[in-house]
């Protein structure tokens, strides 16, 4: 299985910091890394899984139902999903080309989607997952990360602008006038999901 392991560690205070955050390199001990991507795997299945349903609903309604699903209903499901699973657990959807400025990636979730970026880049197939070690105001956390693709569905909201129903694109630049998620190709790297684990969810 391909992947990469990294860690950082940065303070609460500085975490927003790019100048005064420190980062370090270490090794994540087997055990545990078993237990992170076991985790971070269910939680994403169980996250994508929720999404895709909800929006396969939506269009059979029409695309501007679809909109409606990733405007509204996105962040309040994938709140509903971390309840279920419990322990602390955090997830978020990310991407160096967002829609929604709430899906930003942050300092750490930037390197790990430049790094995903690179094999596609490079036209190499992507690692199957990404991890870090991170440790906030003195709290170990670990960070998996999942690449994801462009399907077929995603192209009627994310594909070419060429291709986008008119009345589509009017309400996604009324709903998000820097929108950066278009003109996607099927297969195209589209961005991560990242599930933020707390080290006693590993107990």
């Amino acid at each position: 299985m391909r992947k990469v392991i990294a860690a950082a560690v940065v303070s609460g205070l500085l975490i927003f910091s790019i100048s005064c955050a420190t980062k370090k390199t270490s090794e994540i001990p087997p055990e545990k890394e078993k237990k992170i991507v076991q985790i971070g795997s269910s939680a994403t299945k169980k996250l994508l899984k929720t999404l895709k349903g909800e929006l396969i609903e939506a269009l059979k309604r029409g695309p501007l139902y679809a909109i409606d699903v990733c405007s509204k209903k996105a962040l309040q499901l994938t709140e509903k999903v971390e309840k279920e699973i419990g322990k602390g657990i955090d997830i978020k959807r990310t991407s160096l080309r967002y829609r929604n400025p709430k899906n930003a990636p942050d300092l750490y979730e930037r390197e790990a989607l430049e790094y995903f970026e690179k094999f596609e880049k490079e036209k190499k197939p992507l690692p199957d997952y990404y991890l870090q070690k991170v440790v906030i105001d003195g709290k170990t956390y670990y960070r998996f990360y999942k690449p994801l693709k462009v399907l077929p569905v995603c192209l009627t909201c994310h594909g070419k602008l060429r291709d986008m129903d008119p009345k589509l694109q009017t309400k996604l630049m009324k709903l998000y006038p820097g929108d950066q998620a278009i003109n996607y190709e099927e297969g195209d790297f589209r961005g991560v999901v990242r599930v933020s684990i707390p080290e006693e969810a590993l107990k």
